[in-house]
């Protein structure tokens, strides 16, 4: 198998993948977040998410397109509260529909729409959108240096990059590296140094920049007392087996989090002015 349909088999097992998890009920981000879950599905908490929108220059008005929308969660949350116009994007079916649900159930449809593909592949108009976004998603989608020069061509003059995205702050062996990825359907991981590489390597001027694993150990720590605590309620949905082959994943994750190897790279990129 070549390289190009690795990555797009990647890319359509990380749908799967998703599709598998919220048919079963089971959403990580809802069990860490609890009350505080307006349906993103990152590390992130509502309060940071709107705080990051602003730092991007995101007001009322904004055309946003959210690529790796999820269950549209953040991109209604946004509209919502800054009366920005957002476009989603993401691969999963399941996804899709609950994110179509949650807007129509919110009534932001006139401010919010989604779309269900592959953004490699999707019919988008050029210079069309202010500020991009990606929410702990993008670790997920093959072809990074291609998206990223695909944002670059969907951004207006002077449009916003702004991600949050899964990094590994310190090389793993390429073995536990693969393992890793492979786990959690990532198309693989960045290290900073990399992922801003690329980033500036498609023309557009970094504003800001910061790495850190605070939010990866509070999340997946979190994450794995819930699991540990509920384990009848989880065995109950998925059996005993797959239970602890989920455990051990949780558990790793957090421990690469808390030792300061995963983390996430937070980035603000402008295009420049013609």
């Amino acid at each position: 198998m070549d390289m190009e349909e690795r990555e797009t088999t990647d890319a359509a097992a990380a749908g799967r993948f998703y599709d598998a998890l919220w048919s079963s009920g089971l959403s990580s981000s809802a069990l860490v977040h609890g009350q505080a879950y307006v349906g993103q599905e990152c590390l992130l908490t509502a309060d940071e998410i709107v705080a990051f929108a602003r730092r991007a220059g995101i007001t009322a008005g904004t055309s946003v397109l959210d690529i790796g929308s999820g269950n549209g969660g953040p991109a209604c949350y946004l509209a919502q509260q800054l009366g920005c116009r957002v476009l989603g994007v993401d691969v999963s079916t399941v996804g899709h529909a609950r994110a179509q649900a949650r807007a129509r159930e919110l009534k932001v449809g006139d401010l919010v729409q989604f779309r269900l593909g592959d953004i490699h592949a999707m019919p988008l108009p050029s210079a069309a959108f202010d500020v991009i976004i990606g929410l702990d998603a993008w670790c997920h989608i093959p072809q990074r240096p291609a998206l990223l020069y695909r944002c670059v061509q969907l951004l207006r003059s002077e449009g916003r990059l702004a991600f949050y995205d899964h990094v590994a702050r310190r090389p793993l062996p390429e073995d536990q590296h693969r393992d890793f990825c492979a786990q959690w359907h990532f198309a693989g991981l960045e290290t900073p140094a990399s992922h801003l590489a690329t980033v500036q390597a498609c023309g557009v001027d970094v504003l800001s920049h910061d790495e850190t694993s605070d939010y990866a150990k509070r999340f997946y720590t979190r994450l794995v007392e819930v699991f540990v605590a509920e384990r009848l309620q989880f065995e109950a949905i998925s059996g005993p087996e797959r239970y602890l082959k989920r455990l051990d994943r949780l558990q790793m994750t957090q421990r690469l989090a808390s030792s300061g190897v995963l983390g996430q790279l937070a980035c603000i990129a402008v295009k420049p002015g013609n």
